[in-house]
């Protein structure tokens, strides 16, 4: 199947910008999806990951493009802070974008591609998704729940051609880092280097399985 149509969720940012346009270079029609749009049309739409009137709404608008054959969810939100300084505020906040968000844009793009022959969704993790790591609570919780996520919407896909991938970052230059003068962008993946990895996971036939990838800087866990 040849892909044609794609969303990008979290397109707005560092990582998802990038994504959209490596996607774009090699001739897809993308939808960038954020809460951030401001401006819409049928290439950048406005999408509340947590609230699923507003997902539904995404997917359905999207389809008038055609038949979805690729979502890659780079939506994300962090608080890193001791287990005993964790608000449920944040815990709540971070497991709804990160967790909830993924479900729920995985799920409508499950049925949009069982109906249309397969696709690929591809879902950004960390490596707070196999290793624990301090101060990382409510993340490292969310990030494992959509490894598991993964997993099943690969079991539940495989009869269908639809094949979802768990990439889980390494330390990648962002905005974030800008303040933190004590990591340096040369130990760090770019953005591209990311974007170009999804790129080689998306254009794999879809008889190929992409389970899981590991994508790590070459100093490892900074």
């Amino acid at each position: 199947m040849r892909m044609r149509n794609a969303i990008v969720v979290g397109g707005t940012g560092n990582i998802g910008r990038a994504v959209t346009s490596r996607l774009r270079a090699e001739g897809l029609h993308v939808v960038c999806a954020s809460e951030d749009v401001t401006q819409e049309s049928s290439e950048s739409m406005r999408v509340d990951v947590t609230d699923e009137v507003s997902v539904k709404s995404l997917f359905d608008r999207a389809a008038a493009s055609g038949p979805l054959s690729l979502l890659v969810n780079c939506s994300g939100f962090g608080s890193f802070t001791p287990i005993e300084e964790t608000s449920l505020q944040d815990w709540r906040r971070t497991l709804d974008v990160n967790l909830t968000g993924t479900f729920l844009c995985a799920r409508e793009a499950f049925r949009q591609m069982k109906a249309h022959g397969g696709g690929r969704i591809i879902h950004i993790g960390s490596v707070s998704d196999h290793l624990t790591l301090p101060m990382n609570g409510s993340y490292a919780a969310s990030k494992h729940g959509v490894r598991g996520l993964t997993g099943v919407l690969n079991e539940e896909g495989k009869a269908h051609a639809i094949r979802a991938t768990l990439l889980s970052l390494g330390a990648v230059y962002t905005a974030f880092w800008k303040s933190r003068s004590e990591f340096s962008p040369a130990d760090m993946l770019s953005v591209d280097d990311v974007a170009e990895c999804i790129w080689e996971i998306a254009r794999k036939p879809l008889h190929i399985r992409v389970d899981e990838l590991r994508f790590v800087p070459s100093k490892g866990v900074l």
